[in-house]
């Protein structure tokens, strides 16, 4: 959505600096939540954290379509950050789950590439749908995507990771994991 900052700022009458608190209240949840997704996923399952990640992603984007003030957008882009590391996080588990060796090494290759390629490439689209429709569009074509992604995720993702290899979800585990991480 970088190429709207104008058009949000002029709608809701923001500074440069205002319109960047969007980065920031995106980037600053989606790192603390990133070390929680694991955790939650080796507790929970790998299948309902994802599909419940990206369903709160779908309805923070859908929200930030249709913000009516600032504070609104700045709140579900909080929540579009929170969730949306959840893909990343989790994905790299399910990978440990199913492969070893060479071939888990070429899947984590590849979503890594993926994911450096993904935010160079968002910033033209975003363009393309800002300039043809708006910017709360951008919100909605993201909406589109986790919409596409939940059906997937819904119809192919097994659960990889069984019942019987969960661990209950402790904080002060999550806590230790994250100072060790840190």
């Amino acid at each position: 959505f970088f190429p709207s900052f104008r058009a949000i700022s002029s709608e809701f009458h923001l500074t440069s600096l205002q319109i960047q608190q969007t980065l920031t209240v995106y980037m600053l949840p989606y790192a603390i939540t990133a070390l929680l997704h694991g955790p939650l996923s080796d507790a929970f399952g790998r299948r309902p954290v994802i599909i419940g990640g990206i369903s709160l992603y779908l309805l923070a984007s859908i929200a930030c379509a249709f913000a009516p003030s600032f504070a609104m957008l700045l709140t579900f882009r909080a929540i579009q950050g929170m969730t949306a590391g959840a893909g990343l996080v989790v994905g790299r588990a399910i990978v440990r789950d199913l492969h070893q060796g060479p071939q888990a090494q070429r899947l984590m290759a590849a979503i890594t590439m993926i994911f450096g390629i993904a935010p160079a490439i968002a910033p033209v689209i975003g363009g393309w749908i800002h300039v043809a429709l708006g910017w709360r569009s951008v919100f909605g074509f993201m909406a589109m995507i986790g919409l596409a992604l939940i059906i997937a995720s819904w119809i192919r993702l097994p659960e990889t990771h069984p019942r019987d290899r969960r661990v209950p979800f402790n904080a002060r585990h999550v806590a230790a994991t994250a100072w060790r991480v840190g």
